[in-house]
């Protein structure tokens, strides 16, 4: 339990209780190398104020309430840029994943087929897949960016196995995509996708795969009421299809 979890379960503190956490929550650092004495001069209270807010905290004494702090000190420079240090290991995991990956078939499916759409399951993925095809155009490529399921559905019905989709899906599942792309496997209509590295049915539905590395942040990821889109590693492994294809079709 956190500092600021032991005050919330506390019903009431005086004004001097008060002064002394204000203290202790912004100065954890310096607060675990000081004597009660000492944290008293610094908030102008008393070596008493000290050890009965310590008390009412739950400790016995100043001591092992210091001694708490300490821990909880440690603990946050051990994971300080921990989210940082995630994301050098999720990019190089990608790189990793993309050399080990044979683009060039890929390559050859986007300079072979009659018409190219792509589509982002959600708004991260549909702003990558605007990105990539933007850099296509550049190269003479022009894919269609199917803006939502029911034109997914729209489109399905009307593709040929000439055609090619690419499919980018930070989970790989939903009843609607899994549905839409059993049919278009019927259709023999190639399917690459582009999900992070788990088994999932969309993969297992596709011609050709494409996988990042995405870890997700302790805290924010798993609260509904926050959103954090973890793409860098996605827009990676789309650039590398792209110089792909530039390296080995559009340069010759």
């Amino acid at each position: 339990m956190r500092l600021e979890e032991r005050i919330n379960q506390v019903d009431s503190f005086s004004n001097t209780e008060y002064i002394l956490l204000e203290y202790l929550i912004s100065s954890k650092s310096k607060v675990v190398k000081m004597q009660a004495a000492e944290l008293a001069k610094h908030t102008f209270t008393s070596p008493a104020s000290v050890t009965r807010l310590s008390q009412k905290l739950g400790f016995s004494g100043f001591n092992e309430f210091k001694f708490f702090l300490k821990q909880e000190v440690n603990e946050l420079k051990t994971n300080k840029n921990k989210s940082w240090h995630l994301l050098q290991a999720d990019i190089e995991k990608t790189i990793n994943l993309t050399e080990e990956a044979n683009l060039l078939p890929i390559s050859r499916l986007i300079a072979e087929a009659r018409n190219i759409f792509v589509f982002g399951t959600d708004w991260g993925e549909r702003n990558t897949a605007e990105l990539f095809a933007r850099n296509f155009i550049a190269v003479g490529i022009y894919m269609t960016i199917v803006p939502s399921i029911t034109e997914l559905r729209w489109v399905s019905q009307k593709v040929r196995k000439e055609d090619l989709i690419i499919i980018i899906s930070y989970s790989g599942e939903g009843k609607d995509v899994t549905e839409l792309s059993q049919l278009l496997k019927l259709k023999k209509v190639k399917i690459v996708s582009v999900t992070p590295l788990s088994k999932n049915h969309l993969s297992t539905l596709s011609s050709n795969n494409l996988y990042y590395q995405a870890t997700q942040l302790e805290g924010i990821s798993q609260d509904p009421s926050a959103e954090y889109n973890l793409f860098t590693a996605l827009h990676i492994v789309l650039d590398a299809l792209f110089r792909n294809y530039f390296d080995n079709f559009y340069l010759k």
